[in-house]
Order: structure tokens, then C-alpha cells, then sequence
């Protein structure tokens, strides 16, 4: 879906592009190797690196295949139930667990919504665990990716794992254009690269508007 993360692969010999099975937040996750030599920033991202737990087989992959297939039917189900009970909220995304036991429904509102009564219809189909979690704007454009202004693919939706705060006086200190059409990502909010040269435009900033005051010299000096 986008997302970059570093692995330890404790010795096995990998290729580009190989499949594999690496830990996840919610257990095992069907991955795909992008690069073999990433390009280490920090050492906290060595200490956060995911484990490799073997590679992929052809069963793998076609149970991976499945679970794509059985995520887009369920999705489809899901919405349909929604607007027949006319739900306020907007389904973004459904993801089944690895080992196929459970189902998360991600979507957004701008109100509390009650779905028990959808959950239990859904149970009906579906004898297994769902869980719907309501997310906000910046993280439907995470799921959803796309391309930022740079023509780049979405921060947010690649290497960041979590949203720091940005604010206008990060673009007004790097004298950036106020124009929100300009500082706002697809999201809606202030784009997440404004905090990235923050430190170095703030100084750079400081000193183009500092004044300084005028010496005093005495009339007699003056020549």
C-alpha cells in the first residue's frame, strides 16, 4: 500500500523484488522487498526495524491474492449497508487480519456515528471479528496516497510513521506564501514538509529581519 519500512533480515540472501512475510503491528504482513541497500538516517530507524519471518511461497501469494478479493467483496458489503441504513460516514478502507480473523473498517465523520446495528448485520455474513475505526482527514490521505505538489508520492503515505505538529508560523518563518491553496497538502491540512527546513528557516528568518539599533555619536565626532 505504499508503505517503506526497514527489516532485519538476519542474514537471509534477498533479491529486489522478492516476496516475503515480515512482522507487522497486528501480526504477520505480506511485504515486497524495494531496495536492498536503504539509506539509514537515524539509528532509531535500526532499533525500529521490522523482523523478517521467512519468505513468501506461492501459497503465500495466492492466499495473499484472496485476502485482496475477500477485502474488496467485504468493503462493497459494508457500504452497501451503510446507505441502506443512511449512515453518516464515509468508508475509506477495509483490511483483513493475516490469519483471516478478524476485519477493520476505517472511515470518517464529522459525528459520532452507531453502527452496532451494521456490525451485527455485517457478523451475519462474516462469522468473524470486525472493528470499525474512525480516522480523520490526514489519516484517509495516508490510506489513500497519491502525489504532493513536489510531484512526488505522499510523506505521509510513504516513510512517515506518525503526524508532528505544523503550523503557520513554520511557513511564515521560512517566508512562504499564506495562500492556503499553496501550504495545503491533499488532506486539507498544512503539508507535513513545512516542518522538515523549520529549524534552518527560522534563524535564516530571524537574522534577515533583525534591526539594528543606531550608534550614538556625538556631533563633535562627526565629520
Amino acid at each position: 500500500d505504499g508503505r517503506v519500512v526497514f527489516c532485519e533480515t538476519a542474514g537471509v540472501s534477498l533479491e529486489k523484488g522478492q516476496r516475503v512475510i515480515v512482522e507487522g503491528d497486528q501480526g504477520p504482513e505480506f511485504a515486497q522487498v524495494t531496495t536492498l541497500h536503504p539509506l539509514i538516517v537515524k539509528q532509531c530507524q535500526l532499533r525500529e526495524a521490522r523482523r523478517l519471518v521467512r519468505i513468501a511461497n506461492d501459497g503465500d501469494l495466492s492466499s495473499y491474492q484472496a485476502k485482496v478479493d475477500r477485502e474488496t467483496r467485504f468493503f462493497a458489503d459494508t457500504r452497501d449497508l451503510a446507505s441502506e441504513k443512511r449512515l453518516p460516514l464515509k468508508l475509506v478502507r477495509a483490511e483483513e487480519s493475516f490469519d483471516a480473523r478478524k476485519y477493520t473498517i476505517y472511515y470518517t465523520s464529522e459525528t459520532r456515528i452507531d453502527y452496532r446495528k451494521l456490525v451485527a448485520d455485517l457478523a451475519v455474513k462474516y462469522p468473524t471479528r470486525i472493528e470499525m475505526r474512525q480516522i480523520g482527514p490526514r489519516d484517509e490521505t495516508k490510506m489513500r496516497g497519491g502525489l504532493g505538489p513536489c510531484g512526488l508520492t505522499l510523506c505521509c503515505s510513504t516513510f512517515l510513521k506518525g503526524f508532528h505538529p505544523v503550523t503557520i508560523k513554520m511557513a511564515k518563518n521560512q517566508n512562504l506564501s499564506l495562500n492556503p491553496s499553496k501550504i495545503s497538502g491533499m488532506c486539507g491540512r498544512l503539508m507535513c514538509c513545512l516542518a522538515y527546513e523549520d529549524e534552518g528557516g527560522r534563524p535564516a528568518f530571524d537574522n534577515s529581519t533583525a534591526t539594528r539599533k543606531p550608534e550614538n555619536i556625538s556631533p563633535e565626532a562627526a565629520v
